[in-house]
C-alpha cells in the first residue's frame, strides 16, 4: 500500500536479566534510560525523547527457541553513524555478524537476554533495484573497513533521527506471516528468501517486517511471563486506521478514540494509534 503512514514507534519486552539489560542498553548502546516503577525501564535515542523501547524485568527465560521477535532493526540516519557504534562494539569485543543487503549494510547482536538487534543503514533508495513489486536483497560481506573509514567522530549516543526501521518476526508457518501482513495489514511482500522467509512493506520500502520459520513447525507461541516482545505500537494515518480497524472487526479492543489493540499471530499485542 502506497502513500500510507506507517511508523513503528514503540516496543515493551518482557526481560529478566536487570543488571546485564540495563548496562547493556543504557552504557552500551548509550539510549537514554528513565524509570516509571519497580522493574520497568523506558529507553531513548536522545535526552527528553520518546521513549521506544520499554523493557518489563518480571519474565523468565524460555527453554526453547518461542514463536514472536526474531530482532528489531534501529535505523541510523548515515553510514558514519553506524560506523562510530560499530568501531566501539568492535573496540569492546562484543560479538556482531554483518550482512551486505543490497539495499542496506547490517550489523546483528544479541542483548543479555537473547533478543536479536540490527543495526543498519540504508542506501540511497535510487540504488535499490526492483522488478516490479520485489527488491533485490541479498546476503554479501559487509566491507567493514571501509564503513569504519567513513566515521567522523566517537560513539556518544544515537542521532535524533534514529527510528525502528523494521522488526522481524519468526513463527511456524509462511501462509501465518502473508495472511497477517498482506491479507490483514495490506501490506506488499518485497522480497523472498529461500521459501522460509517473507519481506513485506507500505510505501515501496525494502521492508516493515519480515517472517521466517527457522526454527520449525514445532515452535511454541511465547508464554505470557516468558522474555520476549509483549506488545508493539503503530502510528497510521487516519484512512488506513479506519480501514485496520474494519479488516480487525470484533477483534479490537479500545484504549482511546485513537487507539485500539488487537492480539498478533505471535500473541503479542499489536497497538494501532491514529496520527
Amino acid at each position: 500500500m502506497l502513500n500510507t503512514t506507517y511508523q513503528l514507534q514503540h516496543l515493551i519486552l518482557m526481560a529478566a536479566e536487570e543488571i546485564q539489560m540495563r548496562r547493556f542498553y543504557r552504557d552500551i548502546l548509550g539510549l537514554v534510560e528513565t524509570s516509571t516503577g519497580e522493574k520497568i525501564y523506558h529507553y531513548a535515542f536522545i535526552q527528553n525523547g520518546d521513549p521506544f523501547l520499554t523493557l518489563n524485568f518480571n519474565g523468565r527465560k524460555p527453554t526453547a527457541p518461542r514463536q514472536g521477535l526474531y530482532h528489531f532493526a534501529l535505523l541510523l540516519p548515515d553510514t558514519a553513524s553506524l560506523a562510530s557504534l560499530i568501531e566501539k562494539l568492535v573496540f569492546i569485543q562484543y560479538p556482531l555478524g554483518a550482512g551486505d543487503h543490497d539495499v542496506s549494510e547490517a550489523f546483528y547482536l544479541n542483548d543479555p537476554d537473547g533478543n536479536g538487534i540490527e543495526l543498519y543503514h540504508d542506501r540511497p533508495q535510487s540504488q535499490w533495484v526492483w522488478d516490479r513489486h520485489f527488491v533485490r536483497m541479498g546476503t554479501k560481506d559487509v566491507d567493514v573497513k571501509a564503513l569504519l573509514a567513513t566515521k567522523q567522530r566517537r560513539w556518544s549516543g544515537f542521532p535524533s533521527e534514529t527510528t525502528i526501521g523494521h522488526l522481524h518476526f519468526i513463527g511456524n508457518h509462511l501462509s501465518s506471516g502473508d495472511h497477517f501482513f498482506v491479507r490483514t495489514l495490506q501490506m506488499d511482500m518485497t522480497a523472498t528468501m529461500a521459501q522460509s522467509a517473507h519481506f513485506y512493506s507500505h510505501n515501496h520500502y525494502h521492508h516493515h517486517h519480515a517472517y521466517n520459520t527457522w526454527f520449525g513447525e514445532q515452535i511454541k507461541p511465547r508464554a505470557l511471563a516468558e522474555t520476549g516482545l509483549v506488545s508493539w505500537r503503530v502510528l497510521v494515518d487516519p484512512p488506513y486506521f479506519e480501514h485496520l480497524q474494519m479488516q480487525f472487526s470484533g477483534h479490537v479492543h479500545w484504549v482511546a478514540a485513537d487507539t485500539f489493540t488487537v492480539t498478533d499471530p505471535f500473541k503479542s499485542t499489536l497497538i494501532i494509534k491514529k496520527n
